[in-house]
């Protein structure tokens, strides 16, 4: 086979060429200005066919100047020279073409990184800004693992597997996921809503709204057929208050709490007010006439009977004689109907105070006076007494006994007790509940001379 130099095949095809000036090789109506066809288009023949452009390295490549845009060539090394300048885009072996630039890889085989690849196959940098003038067309990413579109790390992610979205997060929780320190609104003319709302405006029903400001202060508000807000107003927009959270205390109408809950002006309470109980069950709302008494500090308060408040009258007692009873000198014996048993309640002390009234009658002797003394007894031990004496000779209004009161105060705790009068003769016989019907203008009133004793019981 004979070679033959480029230009004297290109010499030999425009002669042979058509007279529009265009060039066939193998062919005598050439399609275009320069038509290549194979000398063997089929079969089994091992000749090449083919177009050999010309083979430089990249050093060369990067050496010339003055080259017309579409120059097409073959870079056979990447050894030589740098990848800068017009050569930037040379990384490899393969087909460059120039664009008036830089020398552009006409075929990447190896899916290697180079400037003008794509989102699809190759990762990349952008140069500068970009603006996508979508329309009405859309864009849709179709994504099924769990960080799917992410935006510098977890700072916006997309969870195509559970379909979910993070801030803050690439492996958020629930359908929006957001972790860090704050979040926040910030928009200083219009309101942020959650639900249906009115025009963005506050008083919506069945919303969430963060409100712009009112003195400094941005409003969270809960609307469903009435309203509740966050820093700002209160019930249907017409009053103005402050809820605040500071370290776990919630402040009513001011914004330093002092306790979990701190109410600065009037409370009113139109159903019962339950006091008590845990986290997980209800207190008492007490009974009806029951008063609320502090605990302590630490303690709950607890609704109490008004009777067992401390400080308070808890009871008063009163009993008196019922028959006559007469003790002879020297004996002592109860005074008939003055025993009193009480109880003082678990957990409980109580001030028991005594006032007790008593008559002993009997009539002289050869001028001998009566004497004796009442006792009062705590569960049979004496606890206090008096003495008493009945003076005067002969009988009738002349003789008369001294009535004796004493008092006596006694504090005791939880238990049974029982309280009696006694009464000691010491000297001569003598009556109690002594019923003076022979005494000269007697008008029948029978409790005259009955010994008496009245007790109050006071909570401590």
């Amino acid at each position: 086979m004979k070679k033959l130099t480029l230009s004297i095949v290109i010499a030999l095809s425009a002669f042979c060429g058509k007279a529009e000036a265009q060039v066939g090789i193998n062919t005598a109506s050439p399609a275009s200005s320069l038509d290549i066809t194979a000398k063997n288009p089929t079969g089994t023949t091992s000749i090449v066919e083919g177009v050999l452009m010309p083979r430089v390295d990249r050093q060369r490549a990067q050496s010339m100047t003055a080259i017309p845009t579409s120059t097409l060539l073959y870079v056979n090394n990447v050894a030589t020279g740098t990848q800068t300048g017009t050569a930037v885009n040379i990384d490899a072996v393969g087909y460059y073409y120039f664009d008036g630039a830089t020398w552009v890889k006409l075929y990447n085989p190896n899916s290697t990184p180079f400037g003008l690849g794509n989102i699809y196959t190759t990762d990349g940098t952008l140069s500068g800004n970009r603006i996508v003038t979508q329309g009405t067309n859309t864009i849709t990413f179709t994504g099924t693992a769990v960080n799917a579109f992410s935006v510098a790390g977890s700072n916006f992610s997309v969870d195509g597997t559970n379909n979910r979205v993070g801030i803050g997060t690439a492996t958020p929780l629930s359908k929006f996921h957001v972790n860090g320190g704050e979040s926040r609104f910030s928009n200083t003319t219009s309101a942020w809503a959650l639900g249906p709302t009115t025009g963005g405006t506050t008083g919506s029903l069945n919303s969430f709204e963060v409100v712009d400001r009112v003195n400094n202060i941005r409003r969270m508000v809960f609307n469903d057929n009435g309203d509740v807000s966050l820093g700002g107003t209160i019930v249907n927009n017409a009053a103005g208050g402050v809820v605040s959270i500071r370290s776990g205390n919630v402040g009513v109408g001011t914004a330093t709490p002092q306790k979990q809950l701190h109410v600065t002006g009037a409370l009113q309470v139109t159903n019962e007010l339950n006091v008590g109980g845990s986290a997980s069950t209800a207190g008492s709302a007490g009974a009806s006439g029951e008063v609320l008494v502090s605990g302590g500090t630490g303690a709950a308060p607890s609704w109490q009977p008004l009777a067992a408040v401390s400080g308070t009258i808890a009871a008063v007692y009163y009993v008196q004689g019922t028959t006559a009873a007469t003790i002879n000198a020297g004996a002592t014996a109860d005074v008939p109907g003055v025993t009193l048993t009480v109880a003082v309640p678990a957990g409980r002390t109580q001030t028991f105070l005594f006032n007790i009234l008593g008559y002993a009658l009997g009539l002289p002797v050869d001028g001998v006076a009566r004497q004796g003394a009442f006792s009062l007894l705590q569960n049979g031990v004496k606890v206090s007494s008096a003495y008493t004496s009945m003076v005067g000779v002969g009988g009738g209004l002349n003789n008369l006994p001294v009535p004796v009161t004493f008092l006596k105060s006694i504090t005791l705790t939880a238990g049974t007790y029982t309280f009696k009068v006694q009464y000691s003769s010491w000297s001569g016989n003598q009556t109690v509940n002594y019923n003076p019907t022979n005494y000269a203008g007697y008008n029948g009133d029978t409790e005259a001379m009955l010994t008496k004793m009245q007790v109050m019981v006071e909570n401590n």
